[in-house]
């Protein structure tokens, strides 16, 4: 696969932003106090490393065959892959969402075990956490976006295309988890 120097060079930045994600979710995993945003973390930097693992293939000039990301079904369905059909993706959102509030209900029982905030309910490092990867998921998808317009190979843009999807459903189930905890409030 010939790349031009710009695609390249797009595609080592995409490979560096996975690489700092990778050790943003496996540093702050560790941190969080809350057994389920620990889990949240580990299963979205799981998918951090698949992202990388895609883009190296396609530096080495390798085509990745994209598959089911495993980090979506174990985190509670809050980012399972995206299919080639959009009716597909539709179906999977309604099962993602129920499997969310589940997940979210049960997540609620046990946080009045957790160091929280007093005045708000929540543990504010936690809060600190989430923002900051909050912060880096937006940043991210739209460093994709960009590069999606620059690539001229129709394979690449698609494969770019579900990578930052997936982002995008990263920033989505941080962003639920910090509304439930009240750590986000939408105006």
């Amino acid at each position: 696969m010939n790349f031009s120097n710009k695609e390249r060079t797009l595609l080592e930045d995409q490979k560096n932003h996975e690489q700092i994600c990778i050790l943003k979710y496996s540093n702050y995993a560790d941190l969080a106090t809350d057994p389920q945003l620990k889990n949240i973390f580990k299963q979205l930097g799981q998918t951090e490393q698949e992202h990388y693992n895609t883009i190296d293939q396609l530096l080495k000039g390798q085509m990745p065959q994209m598959q089911q990301s495993s980090g979506g079904q174990s985190s509670g369905g809050q980012q399972g892959s995206q299919q080639g059909s959009s009716q597909q993706g539709s179906s999977q959102s309604g099962s993602q969402q129920s499997s969310n509030q589940n997940q979210m209900q049960s997540m609620q029982s046990q946080s009045s075990f957790i160091p929280q905030n007093q005045s708000s309910g929540y543990n504010a490092s936690d809060k600190d956490l989430c923002t900051d990867l909050l912060m880096t998921e937006k940043y991210v998808s739209g460093a994709y976006d960009t590069a999606i317009f620059e690539f001229k190979d129709q394979q690449v843009r698609n494969i770019l295309n579900h990578i930052q999807k997936e982002e995008q459903q990263h920033g989505e189930t941080i962003y639920k988890y910090m509304t439930s905890k009240g750590m986000y409030q939408a105006q």
